[in-house]
């Protein structure tokens, strides 16, 4: 899993151990972890999966030990209260030590939804038996979900890991024709997003996160 975690970790954290704990402008979450991990404060409700207490949860199954008050909500309202917190700095070390089992987290996740549907069974195939290819699937699933939540919907349509499957067609090499599918999907989600959230700000760094696939 340590290969998997570096990449992941460069991805979404750009290697850096500021940015293990996370809260992106115009969210009313945290993103912790090397995936980012969403977790929710007390009475915040979002279409997105909460998936952090999912992390904690496996960890405490693998007895990891895990700190006492990372086992309930989000304990910010807001992101000044969360930077201003004498905690965050053991919550990046924790986090920077637990990345081979916050990756293996990850692949767990990816195993449980492999899908059974002819057409997305095959593409998925195609992808995992690709160089590298486990990875790609591993990163998108935690990059944006496995686009099976019914709640991770604008306009009825999701963004994640089954939709990018379901555009494949065999046309071109399997991860190639991942990444051109993946961004075709963020378009459309962008496009559907409501505008106040401004998602198009975020599509450029999407994109050269799906442009690493096709190295």
């Amino acid at each position: 899993m340590e290969p998997i975690s570096e990449k992941i970790y460069h991805n979404e954290c750009a290697s850096n151990p500021k940015y293990l704990v996370h809260w992106n402008k115009g969210e009313n979450f945290p993103s912790l972890g090397i995936g980012h991990f969403i977790w929710y404060p007390r009475g915040v409700e979002e279409r997105f999966e909460e998936s952090f207490p999912l992390l904690v949860a496996y960890m405490m199954y693998h007895d990891k030990k895990v700190p006492k008050w990372l086992r309930g909500d989000a304990p910010w309202a807001n992101s000044e209260m969360m930077y201003h917190d004498k905690r965050l700095e053991g919550l990046r070390s924790f986090l920077e030590e637990t990345m081979a089992a916050q990756a293996a987290f990850m692949a767990e996740r990816l195993e449980k939804i492999v899908p059974h549907e002819p057409h997305l069974k095959k593409q998925f195939t195609r992808v995992a038996e690709s160089p590298d290819g486990y990875y790609l699937l591993i990163d998108y699933l935690n990059f944006k979900g496995s686009g099976l939540n019914p709640k991770e919907r604008y306009a009825g349509k999701g963004w994640g890991l089954m939709q990018v499957l379901g555009c494949m067609q065999g046309v071109v090499a399997a991860k190639k024709e991942f990444a051109i599918c993946a961004k075709k999907v963020l378009q459309e989600r962008v496009k559907n997003s409501p505008p106040k959230r401004g998602e198009k700000r975020w599509l450029k760094g999407w994109f050269n996160r799906i442009d690493t696939y096709m190295k």
